[in-house]
C-alpha cells in the first residue's frame, strides 16, 4: 500500500512539474500542492474498516447526485452564453480582457471575482454532465474545454500571493465550485484515483480540483501554528474568519473531506459542529469554543461582538446543526447534549424578539438598506423545523410542545406564544451581551439599541452591503406597530437623525466607508433592569468611538480618520418603560468639539408618515400643516399624534427647543446599499415624520426629556408618572402612586428620594422596583461584583449578581 501511495505521489509531482504547476520558484503554488499531497497521503494512510468505507461511500454517492450549495448557481450567466464564450483553449472570450487587466494589477478582490466567475461557469456546465443532459461520451469537446479551463484558471488561483488574506473567493466560492465539479465527474475521478484511467490531463484536472477544494480548509492563512496542520480543533477557534458562519456555513468543508476520503477531517467536523452549538459571552470570551455565534442572552455575535442575529450567528448554528444531521446514521453520528439543547432553545426564544409580525427588525445585519418591504419567515424557523424533523428524540414533551407552538406561529408570521412566562417571548427583555432592551407585545414593539465598549457596532461595506451603518448602536430607538415602518423610509433617512440618537447633524458630510466592527461607546456602562413584564428601565453612558480601534482587531476596513462628524458628543441617556409610555431622559450632553460645524440634536423619531398628524394640548386640537413646527404652543408642550401609530411629547423642564415636521423626501436606495442596483420599482420618494430636540452647536451639560405613548387611546391629559431626577449621577422615574420606581445609577452611593423612601445602591446599576419585585442589573458587567446592596425605604437588600456566562443579566428578587 505504501509503495502504491509513493508511486502515486511521484507520478503527480512529475506530471505537475511537466506543466510548471509545481515550481521551486513559486512558493505559493508549491505550498498549495505540498498541502494537497500531505493531506492526500494522510487520508490514504488512515486505516479504514468496513464501517468507515461504507460511510465514505455513502457520502460520495450522495454528493455525486446532490449539488452542495447549488442555489449559488442562480447568479451564473445562462448556459448558452457560457458555451458561446468558451474557446477551445478553455479560456472564456468575454473574460480575457478583464483577466489581463486584473492580473496585471494588484487588486486581489478583482482577481477573486474574475476567478470565481470562471469557476462557477465551469461548475454550471459540469452540472449538465452530472444530470446527463450533456453526456460525457457525446460532448467530449465541451469536456476538454472543462479540463483546460480548470487547469488555466486553477493555475492563476493557486499562484496568488498569501501575503494578503484571500477571503471570499479563495475559501468560499472557488472551493465550492471545485468540489461540485469534482463530484459531477465522479466516475472519471474514481477511475483516475484507482489508476484505471491514466490520461495525463484528466489526472492533472483531478489533482487541481483537490488543490482548489482544499482552500476551504487553508484559506485565508491565519499566520499561526494551525497553518501547518489545518486538521485540528484550534483551526476553528479564536479567529473571526474561522468561527460561526465563516467557519461552517460558507465553506464546503464536508464535501472536501469526502473528496479527500479523509476520516480525520470528518471526525474533526463532527466535533466542531457539536461544540459550535454553544454560547459565548464577554466574561468567557477567551474560554468559549467560539468567540462569535449564539450569545448567552439569546441573541448572537458576528464579526466580533456585534449583534447581527440573522447573519453569521444563525448561519453558523444552522450549518452546525445541518452537519450533525448529515452525520446521522453514520459512524460519526453524535447526539445533542444538554448544552446544545439549551443553546438552541435560548436562541429560538431570543431571536423572536428581533422579529415582529412578519418582519425582521432593521439594523441587525448589514443589509437593512437593501430594499425589501415584504413579509418573510423568521430564520430561526429553520432551526425549529430541523429539530422537529431530525432530532425530536432529544427533547422532552414540554420542549416538543414549545417547538411545535413556535413552528406553528412562525409559519403564520405572528409570534406571540401566549401562556409562556413574561420575558420569554413577550413583555420586556434585556439582551445583556448586546446592550439592547426590547419591549414586545401584540400591539406594538419598542427597540432600544444602546452602546458600550463591551460590544461592537454594526458593520458597513459599501458596494454590496449597507454604506451608512454609523449610528444603530448609539441609542437607536424604534417604535413599530406593523413591523415595517422603518424598512420603507431608510432609503431617504438623514442618518445623522437616526431615531433616539444624540449626534451632530451633517448628513452631507458623511462618506461611505467599510468598517467591519462598526462604532461603540468608549465607556463601560450599559444596563437594563426588568422582570420580564411591561415595565423596565435602561441607561448607558455614551461617547462614540470606532470599534476598529480596539486592541487586537485584525479586520478593520478603510474607515480610519474618516467622518469626523461622527465623534465628539457625550451624553448620559436612559429609557423608562412604564405601561404604554416610554420616557427618555438625557443629561450631561456636551459637544466635545464645539468648533466643529453642526448643531447637536437628539432625534425622537424619523418614521413613515402614513396617517394624519395632529397636535393636541389640554384636550384641544391645534391645526398642523407642512413645514417645521415647534412642540411649544404658548410656552406649553403639545402632544404630536400620528393617528393609529404613536404619540410624542417633550418634558419642558428638561427640554428647551424641540420641533417636528412631516415632509416628502427623495430616496437613494442604491447609494444606501449597492445591492439595490438593478432592482425594479424602487420608490423614488417617501413621506417621513421627523421629531427632534435641538441642543445648539455648543451644549455643555445640557438635558432633554421626551415621552412616547404607544397605547391605542389618546394619551392622558396628566402624565401618569413623574421624573425624580435627571443628571449625570442618577436618572429616575416613578409612577404616580409610587408602586413602580425605575432608576439608572451612574455612581454608587448616590441617594435618590422616591415617594416611598430613599433609594441607594452599592455599585453602578439599573434598578426596577415593580410593586413587590426588585430587579437589579450590574451596569459594568464586573466579574468581581458578587452582589449589589440596595437600600430602599429603610430596608437593606442584598442581591447576588450572576457569575460567569450570565454576568450582566438582570436579577429579580421578591421584596
Amino acid at each position: 500500500m505504501k509503495t502504491m501511495v509513493r508511486l502515486k505521489y511521484l507520478y503527480v509531482v512529475a506530471a505537475f512539474s511537466a506543466v510548471s504547476l509545481v515550481s521551486a520558484q513559486n512558493a505559493e503554488r508549491q505550498l498549495a500542492f505540498d498541502n494537497y499531497h500531505r493531506y492526500f497521503e494522510e487520508a490514504q494512510r488512515t486505516p479504514l474498516d468496513a464501517e468507515k468505507e461504507k460511510g465514505l461511500k455513502h457520502f460520495r454517492d450522495f454528493y455525486a447526485v446532490t449539488p452542495y450549495r447549488g442555489h449559488e448557481l442562480k447568479r451564473v450567466m445562462p448556459l448558452s452564453d457560457i458555451l458561446a464564450n468558451w474557446q477551445d483553449d478553455g479560456h472564456f472570450a468575454d473574460l480575457e480582457e478583464r483577466e489581463q487587466q486584473v492580473m496585471a494589477g494588484n487588486d486581489q478582490g478583482a482577481v477573486g471575482e474574475l476567478l470565481s466567475d470562471a469557476f462557477f461557469r465551469i461548475w454550471k456546465v459540469a452540472e449538465e454532465f452530472r444530470t446527463d443532459r450533456m453526456g460525457y461520451s457525446l460532448d467530449k469537446k465541451v469536456f476538454r474545454k472543462c479540463q483546460k479551463a480548470i487547469l488555466h484558471y486553477g493555475n492563476l488561483e493557486v499562484s496568488r500571493s498569501n501575503r494578503v488574506h484571500r477571503f471570499h473567493a479563495s475559501c468560499f466560492a472557488i472551493p465550492t465550485a471545485a468540489v461540485n465539479t469534482y463530484f459531477c465527474f465522479l466516475k472519471q475521478m474514481d477511475k483516475v484515483e484507482s489508476g484505471k484511467n491514466k490520461d495525463r490531463e484528466l489526472t492533472e484536472v483531478c489533482d487541481m480540483l483537490k488543490v482548489l477544494g482544499l482552500q476551504a480548509w487553508t484559506q485565508p492563512l491565519r499566520h499561526d501554528e494551525t497553518d501547518k496542520n489545518v486538521v485540528q480543533i484550534e483551526r476553528f477557534r479564536q479567529h473571526v474568519w474561522w468561527v460561526g458562519g465563516n467557519a461552517l456555513a460558507y465553506r464546503s468543508l464536508l464535501p472536501v473531506a469526502v473528496m479527500y476520503r479523509s476520516v480525520p477531517m470528518i471526525e474533526l467536523l463532527a466535533e466542531v459542529a457539536k461544540r459550535g452549538i454553544g454560547c459565548t459571552a464577554q466574561p468567557v470570551y477567551d474560554e468559549a469554543f467560539w468567540t462569535e455565534g449564539c450569545t448567552a442572552d439569546g441573541a448572537g455575535w458576528g464579526h466580533g461582538m456585534q449583534c447581527l442575529i440573522w447573519g453569521y450567528p444563525i448561519d453558523g448554528t444552522l450549518s452546525a446543526l445541518g452537519m450533525l444531521t448529515s452525520l446521522k446514521n453514520t459512524l460519526w453520528e453524535t447526539k445533542l447534549d444538554k448544552d446544545n439543547v439549551e443553546t438552541l432553545f435560548n436562541y429560538i426564544e431570543g431571536s423572536n424578539w428581533f422579529y415582529y409580525k412578519g418582519y425582521p427588525l432593521p439594523y441587525l445585519d448589514r443589509s437593512t438598506a437593501q430594499y425589501n418591504p415584504d413579509k418573510r419567515d423568521i430564520r430561526s424557523l429553520g432551526i425549529a423545523r430541523q429539530l422537529l424533523k431530525d432530532w425530536s428524540d432529544s427533547f422532552d414533551a414540554r420542549q416538543q410542545n414549545e417547538l411545535n407552538g413556535f413552528k406553528k406561529e412562525a409559519e403564520q408570521r405572528n409570534i406571540n406564544m401566549n401562556g409562556y412566562p413574561a420575558g420569554l417571548y413577550s413583555g420586556t427583555r434585556w439582551f445583556f451581551n448586546n446592550d439592547k432592551l426590547i419591549k414586545k407585545n401584540e400591539r406594538y414593539h419598542i427597540f432600544v439599541n444602546m452602546s458600550s465598549v463591551r460590544c461592537d457596532g454594526l458593520e458597513s461595506a459599501p458596494g454590496f452591503a449597507d454604506a451608512y451603518n454609523f449610528y444603530p448602536t448609539d441609542g437607536m430607538t424604534l417604535f413599530q406597530k406593523r413591523g415595517n415602518e422603518y424598512a420603507q423610509v431608510i432609503g431617504a433617512w438623514d442618518v445623522t437623525a437616526t431615531p433616539g440618537v444624540t449626534a451632530r447633524e451633517g448628513m452631507d458630510r458623511l462618506v461611505p466607508v467599510t468598517n467591519w466592527r462598526g462604532y461603540c461607546s468608549k465607556h463601560n456602562f450599559a444596563a437594563a433592569a426588568t422582570n420580564g413584564g411591561e415595565n423596565a428601565v435602561a441607561g448607558y453612558l455614551f461617547e462614540k468611538m470606532n470599534a476598529s480601534e480596539k486592541e487586537g482587531v485584525n479586520d478593520k476596513g478603510n474607515n480610519v480618520r474618516k467622518n469626523e462628524v461622527l465623534y465628539g458628543v457625550k451624553a448620559y441617556k436612559s429609557y423608562f418603560m412604564l405601561g404604554d409610555y416610554m420616557i427618555a431622559l438625557g443629561a450631561g450632553i456636551t459637544n466635545l468639539n464645539p468648533q466643529m460645524e453642526g448643531t447637536i440634536r437628539t432625534t425622537i423619531d424619523q418614521t413613515l408618515h402614513e396617517s394624519d398628524v395632529l397636535a393636541m394640548q389640554d384636550g384641544r386640537q391645534i391645526p398642523v400643516g407642512k413645514g417645521v413646527w415647534s412642540f411649544f404652543v404658548g410656552d406649553k408642550p403639545v402632544w404630536v399624534i400620528q393617528k393609529g401609530k404613536f404619540s410624542y411629547t417633550i418634558l419642558p423642564q428638561y427640554t428647551r427647543n424641540a420641533s417636528f415636521v412631516y415632509e416628502t423626501k427623495k430616496t437613494d436606495w442604491v447609494g444606501r446599499n449597492g445591492a439595490n442596483k438593478g432592482k425594479k420599482d424602487l420608490p423614488g420618494q417617501v413621506d417621513i415624520l421627523r421629531l427632534w430636540i435641538d441642543h445648539s452647536q455648543t451644549p455643555v451639560d445640557d438635558t432633554y426629556g421626551y415621552v412616547v405613548y404607544a397605547g391605542d387611546e389618546m394619551p392622558a391629559d396628566r402624565l401618569p408618572f413623574q421624573v425624580l431626577r435627571n443628571d449625570t449621577l442618577v436618572q429616575a422615574v416613578e409612577n404616580n402612586n409610587g408602586e413602580v420606581v425605575e432608576a439608572v445609577f451612574y455612581k454608587e452611593g448616590t441617594r435618590l428620594k422616591a415617594s416611598r423612601g430613599e433609594l441607594s445602591v452599592s455599585a453602578p446599576c439599573a434598578v426596577l422596583i415593580d410593586k413587590d419585585k426588585l430587579s437589579v442589573t450590574d451596569a459594568m458587567m464586573n466579574p468581581d461584583c458578587k452582589e449589589i446592596i440596595v437600600d430602599y425605604g429603610g430596608k437593606r437588600i442584598t442581591v447576588a449578581m450572576p457569575q460567569g456566562m450570565l454576568c450582566g443579566k438582570s436579577v429579580t428578587v421578591n421584596l
